[in-house]
């Protein structure tokens, strides 16, 4: 298989902390690769070895990535009394770009963006999905073959946040291979394989369908019916009564819950019990233990 990113086997210690451990996967070119999980599960770290800024403790990381690589750290990183046009200019001239090509490729990404219209406005003064659409441009000026984000969409809003993803979607179709990291599981949907972590291991990897269809439970929603209002917390305990409950949680007015594949979908008094599509979420509960002693096996 051709890749434009391996790690293979890689372990990063910090003192006597590990960061991540034995972590190993691929990026091919045109693929867009996801690293999910929450906070302090080793996203960040592994986001830096592959883009060279800190070096693994044991295994490897091929080919060095070090210059070659666009980087989007988790944390607005530009000069913010800097124009957008300004900022794009001195990344594409730090990649030994040149006069004309810098003007010829920073009006096509601009545009490509939506941030043409913008091109004298200080970096510090626009919106959070601006910065962070500024911050891409100026990591892929370069035409690198490969594009690191780490977490690009923390604080940015649901709109600019659906069109962050087109655009590194198009990135990926455009031959760029594309790792980024993210918390949240519904961003993870858009990614061409996930891997999933978890204190510094990966627990799986591969589609998110086919890790999906690996999930031995049915999830359901209890809701409630005939214009009741239970307490969540009396929601809750209904809901940890039915027969085949593996876990539940809340979810808005109602309750997700996992259930055996042989539980009845027989609803309780007073509620609604209906099956719900299996998501990433569930799928990363079920793989380590997270929901598994909210509610005792049935």
């Amino acid at each position: 298989m051709e890749f434009a990113l391996r790690l293979s086997d890689v372990t990063r210690r910090f003192g006597s902390r590990v960061g991540v451990e034995g972590i190993s996967l691929t990026v091919a070119p045109g693929e867009l690769v996801g690293l999910v999980g929450p906070d302090g599960s080793g996203k960040t770290t592994l986001a830096r070895l592959a883009a060279g800024v800190i070096a693994p403790t044991s295994g490897t990381v091929e080919p060095e990535s070090r210059g070659r690589a666009g980087y989007l750290t988790g944390r607005f990183s530009l000069y913010p009394e800097l124009t957008v046009l300004e900022n794009l200019r001195f990344f594409a001239r730090l990649h030994g770009m040149k006069g004309a090509e810098i003007e010829r490729e920073a009006e096509r990404l601009l545009g490509w963006v939506g941030l043409l219209p913008f091109t004298g406005r200080r970096a510090g003064a626009l919106s959070g999905g601006m910065r962070q659409k500024l911050a891409l441009v100026c990591a892929v000026i370069h035409r690198p073959p490969l594009l690191i984000l780490d977490e690009p969409t923390t604080a940015v809003d649901p709109v600019a946040r659906v069109e962050f993803w087109r655009l590194l979607k198009e990135k990926a179709r455009q031959g760029c291979a594309v790792l980024v990291t993210t918390p949240y599981m519904d961003e993870a949907e858009h990614c061409d394989r996930v891997v999933l972590l978890h204190e510094g291991r990966a627990v799986a990897g591969g589609r998110v369908s086919e890790l999906k269809q690996r999930l031995p439970y049915r999830m359901a929603e209890l809701t409630p019916a005939g214009g009741q209002r239970p307490s969540r917390t009396a929601l809750a305990e209904v809901a940890a009564g039915l027969p085949g409950c593996r876990w539940t949680v809340p979810l808005g007015e109602g309750v997700r819950i996992a259930l055996e594949r042989s539980a009845p979908l027989d609803p309780p008094a007073g509620c609604e019990l209906r099956e719900v599509p299996a998501a990433l979420e569930d799928v990363f509960l079920w793989l380590t233990g997270a929901g598994a002693e909210e509610v005792p096996a049935r």
